[in-house]
């Protein structure tokens, strides 16, 4: 039922716009810088579900959590089912680590977020629910960033921002979106295209197709904590499409609460 898969530089195309205006912009609406700098650690608690829409249904719901600290980043779901215990994401600062279904196995979405690690090192999942959200600390991750003007996103006009890390992003595209009068990071999308493989002939070549990964993620519900205006909600859906039958997911996580500056184990963010 639950399928598992084995296995400085700022550009602008807009001038009307430069990448480091929507940046700055969008930090303030977060908050003051004070207000950022005063978080050391961020923990957002609530209620997360699973839904599994292709190529069979499913779902899934439990516990889920959000915490951060510093650039240390944890996403988890924890379900407690046989079949399905749990969905988690770790990066400890240096390394990233995902939760399996059992010993080798891992879903479709934590297989590619441990493929293509730069989505936690980057602090890009989750956005900025977490202290380690990419565009808190732009100098230092040094990443290409290209303003590529007003897009429409889920029915709405939104400010784009391409994101490309300064290592380690391949050819995974970037996109972030920004709502043009707060400011808000309400969307992301990753895509990747991954080219068909060479067959032995060319008649079998021609069967052949790209397989293509396309991760969304959108923040609505934005309430105020400690003086910052954060998200409360968060969507990311999951797709593969290419090769064999096409996989479609979707994470949800509602935030109940958030606490700063907890007394943190050092393991949160090492897989059990």
């Amino acid at each position: 039922m639950f399928l598992a898969y084995h296995h400085p530089l700022f550009g602008a195309k807009d001038q009307k716009m430069k990448p480091e205006e929507l940046v700055a912009k969008h930090l303030d609406s977060i908050g003051t810088a004070e207000a950022r700098a005063a978080v050391q650690n961020r923990v957002a608690t609530g209620i997360g579900q699973v839904v599994f829409r292709l190529p069979t249904a499913g779902l899934k719901q439990g516990n889920a959590d959000l915490t951060s600290e510093g650039k240390k980043l944890r996403i988890s779901m924890i379900f407690n089912t046989n079949d399905y215990p749990m969905e988690q994401f770790f990066f400890d600062g240096n390394k990233v680590t995902v939760s399996q279904v059992q010993p080798g196995v891992r879903v479709y979405l934590a297989s590619f977020v441990y493929q293509y690690d730069v989505l936690m090192k980057e602090g890009l999942l989750g956005g900025s629910m977490s202290t380690a959200w990419c565009l808190l600390d732009v100098a230092g991750r040094q990443p290409k960033l290209e303003y590529t003007g007003l897009k429409k996103v889920n029915g709405k006009q939104a400010h784009e921002l391409r994101y490309r890390a300064k290592k380690g992003g391949g050819d995974l595209t970037i996109s972030l979106h920004f709502d043009p009068e707060t400011f808000r990071h309400v969307h992301s999308e990753y895509r990747l295209v991954q080219p068909a493989n060479m067959a032995n002939s060319p008649a079998a070549s021609s069967g052949q197709s790209d397989t293509i990964f396309h991760i969304e993620e959108t923040f609505t519900d934005f309430k105020t904590v400690d003086s910052l205006t954060l998200p409360h909600s968060w969507k990311l859906t999951f797709s593969r499409e290419g090769m064999g039958s096409t996989i479609l997911s979707e994470d949800d996580l509602g935030i109940a609460q958030i606490l700063h500056n907890q007394t943190l184990d050092p393991k949160t963010f090492i897989v059990p």
